[in-house]
């Protein structure tokens, strides 16, 4: 009799645990919904153009997190906001058990305002727990009204505002120019690319300005080919029509930096060409067929020490996006005329160009 009672004490404890488990399942952890909060602007004042972000600040029992926020009573007008609302670290609560939750939404303003901003921030506030190998959650919808503040927007000065001013804003703005081939003939195509890195917001429509480019080249107009966060990149193609095209373009753009509050430049100054013949390269576009009994220094080394059993590609310039010139068939007699990061200037009977 007295095993049988303990067996049925056990019975009844692991009952009585089994229905707590059930009730902490079927309920899950309590949820104290109380949040309360504030929002600012940050910067606290700002400039068109200038990125900012509205930063919440909400209040609420530690245990609890704060998930699908959405908010009412923001402008829409001339406003660009980002994607949602991005995670920053917790603050400290005035009261006790409790802690502060922070957000912020990225924003930019396309003209100026001033006025006084009263939000009303909806979501859920959700517990998390585990026991044993299980987790559990509860949740609890709120709603609450932030106290107003202040969003001031000012338009840009027009006091020493540049002639050429591209609309753009931020902090540094870095612009680089490269040009490839840099070893060239007159009548070479010559890429010329800027590169604008920057911290801020550039307009769809900002160009480069490209000044003082000489008279000796031939220009076409520049195209935008990557624009990325923080990033454009334009290519213009340049012909140098004799030697005297020895230098390319200053290339700039104006932006307005808003921690000094001026109009400032990102510039970058022309890059030298090195001319290697002041004679034009042929452009012959034809398959040259000349005598297998190749002569000079360059055979064999001129189809990358294939032998002669490989063709030869010439091209117009030292790049693989260069026009092809000729296509050599094996035992083509070349010879080499100069040399530039792993290209090859190569004159055979009927056509020069540059081969790796």
């Amino acid at each position: 009799m007295r095993r049988l009672s303990v067996l049925a004490a056990a019975a009844v404890a692991i009952l009585a645990a089994d229905a707590q488990f059930f009730n902490f399942f079927q309920k899950g952890p309590s949820v104290n919904a109380e949040v309360t909060g504030k929002a600012r602007m940050e910067p606290s004042s700002v400039v068109v153009g200038q990125p900012g972000a509205i930063v919440l600040e909400l209040d609420v029992e530690k245990n609890v997190g704060v998930e699908n926020l959405q908010v009412s009573g923001l402008p829409d007008a001339g406003v660009v906001y980002g994607e949602g609302f991005e995670n920053m670290p917790d603050g400290s609560s005035s009261r006790e058990g409790r802690t502060v939750k922070r957000f912020r939404l990225p924003v930019r303003f396309l003209s100026s305002v001033t006025q006084e901003v009263a939000m009303v921030v909806q979501g859920m506030a959700v517990v998390r727990r585990q026991q044993g190998g299980v987790s559990f959650s509860s949740s609890s919808s709120f709603g609450t009204r932030l106290a107003p503040f202040r969003m001031e927007v000012q338009a840009l000065p027009t006091d020493r505002r540049p002639q050429g001013f591209s609309g753009a804003v931020g902090t540094r703005f870095q612009m680089e120019q490269k040009l490839t081939p840099d070893h060239v003939r007159p009548g070479d195509l010559v890429t010329a690319t800027y590169t604008l890195t920057y911290d801020g917001y550039c307009p769809s429509n900002v160009w480069p300005s490209i000044e003082r480019l000489s008279k000796e080249f031939k220009a076409y107009d520049p195209k935008e080919i990557s624009r990325t966060d923080g990033k454009i990149v334009w290519t213009q193609m340049l012909v140098p029509l004799t030697v005297a095209a020895t230098n390319s373009a200053f290339v700039s753009l104006f932006y307005y930096n808003p921690h000094p509050k001026r109009y400032e430049v990102a510039r970058a100054r022309p890059v030298p060409l090195v001319f290697v013949s002041g004679e034009a390269a042929s452009t012959e576009n034809t398959a040259v067929v000349v005598t297998t009994e190749a002569t000079g220094a360059a055979r064999g080394e001129a189809d990358n020490g294939g032998g002669e059993d490989r063709t030869v590609t010439l091209r117009l310039a030292p790049s693989d996006a260069s026009p092809v010139v000729a296509v050599l068939p094996p035992g083509t007699a070349v010879t080499e005329l100069s040399r530039h990061n792993g290209w090859r200037r190569l004159e055979s009977p009927r056509a020069i160009g540059w081969s790796r």
